[in-house]
């Protein structure tokens, strides 16, 4: 969908532009629109702020056929979770003043972090944008997730409307999925001080369905589904389940995101699913791989999680550790719980039937085009280099887990600062 025609959006600020979706944001920007794009990043320098930001636009744009184009981006160097963006006064409402569109994607995507490190970003820093929106009278577009459902994502019959926010859901022990609640509540809730907004809330965000690119060279965190295609490789072993899996195309998430904020005279405070509307289960995705060439045994669920939490998942004689394994090790309880929630897209597949963004299907042919694209970059071997594969051991070895990779996790324009 290409905008030069039809919109006088000029000036936009981007945040996020080094993390998976905000890259691809910046790419769809400067592909369909001649905005400046002004993007706030943490970093020493704008040349290393530039740096950072095209590292992660040229993972997707591979041929670089955008490098003309560069000089539209304007570095930032600021901060969402610091008042002001962290500029002096003068800067922050000359720039609150010039631009005409905020794209805010910043967020710390930790699954495992307190609340106290993450909510910093992500409600603090929505409170920072709405109130640079207000102060340049702009709309924002704001990115949540799918994880708003908190404790109703075990709810039987669940379906998640893109109207519904507050349905009665708890958050124990869910602080990410508790922080992107409370800040679709302070975006509404600004919604009586005049900020017009959109908020899009993606599901699990992967690849490029065109060309398989994601940065995973490019961000410190390569995101949790990566991390179970590559777990998956390496052992060769699996368990089954029937649940839902949801695969968000990050192309679909970037134009979809891009052309409801660009038609808020039609969705101006409104909320949509971008999740994929028709998902597969995990064991498609297993068999998905299998198809691919790749050997994946099947484990008893519960003797595959008991072998997890007691250190016997082993590979060439050392327990298997990564943080897809220690992340289902932490939270399996033994019990039989399911996720069930689905997810109402009716509102974004309505406001996209004239266009050409589609959500690619879900199919072997998507899969294999993420996998070509892990394996020619090196993150996974080919199939014909599996192996060895793992074993369940009779004894329990205890080693060093990863779990400060997901703890750490920051993709908003660089990493976490270490406690």
């Amino acid at each position: 969908m290409d905008y030069r025609n039809r919109t006088l959006v000029g000036n936009i600020v981007l945040t996020g532009a080094t993390g998976v979706l905000g890259g691809r944001l910046l790419q769809e920007v400067l592909e369909t629109t001649d905005a400046m794009v002004y993007c706030v990043v943490r970093a020493e320098s704008p040349d290393a702020a530039l740096e950072r930001i095209k590292e992660v636009l040229f993972a997707y744009d591979e041929a670089r056929t955008l490098d003309s184009q560069c000089w539209r981006i304007i570095p930032v160097l600021g901060d969402v979770s610091r008042e002001r963006l962290g500029l002096d006064e003068a800067s922050y409402l000359e720039l609150a003043g010039s631009v005409d569109l905020v794209l805010h994607s910043a967020a710390n995507v930790s699954l495992v972090a307190s609340y106290a490190k993450i909510a910093p970003v992500n409600v603090g820093g929505v409170a920072t944008m709405i109130e640079f929106c207000l102060a340049g009278s702009v709309p924002l577009m704001m990115v949540s997730s799918f994880s708003v459902t908190g404790s109703k994502l075990y709810e039987p019959g669940f379906v998640l409307g893109e109207h519904d926010l507050d349905v009665g859901q708890c958050f124990e022990e869910m602080d990410y999925e508790r922080s992107k609640f409370e800040a679709e509540q302070l975006v509404h809730a600004a919604s009586e001080r005049g900020l017009d907004w959109v908020i899009v809330r993606p599901g699990n965000i992967w690849g490029d369905s065109r060309t398989g690119c994601y940065p995973l060279r490019q961000t410190r965190v390569k995101g949790l589904y990566y991390e179970m295609l590559k777990s998956l490789v390496e052992t060769g072993l699996t368990f089954s389940s029937d649940e839902d899996f949801d695969i968000s195309p990050v192309d679909y998430v970037a134009r979809a995101a891009l052309y409801a904020v660009m038609n808020l005279h039609v969705t101006n405070r409104r909320t949509f699913n971008l999740t994929h509307p028709h998902p597969i289960n995990y064991d498609d995705i297993v068999a998905a791989l299998r198809h691919y060439g790749y050997t994946i045994g099947l484990v008893d669920s519960t003797t595959y999680f008991e072998a997890l939490q007691s250190g016997r998942l082993c590979r060439d004689g050392k327990p298997y550790r990564s943080t897809f394994t220690d992340l289902l090790s932490i939270f399996y309880d033994g019990s039989d719980i399911k996720e069930h929630a689905r997810y109402d897209t009716s509102g974004i597949d309505a406001l996209l039937a004239d266009t050409d963004i589609r959500c690619h299907p879900c199919d072997a042919a998507l899969i294999g085009r993420y996998l070509d694209y892990a394996v020619r970059t090196g993150f996974i071997v080919a199939p014909a280099q599996q192996g060895p594969l793992a074993t369940l051991s009779e004894s329990a070895v205890r080693g060093g887990g990863l779990m400060e990779q997901l703890y750490d996790a920051d993709l908003s324009d660089m990493p976490a600062q270490p406690a």
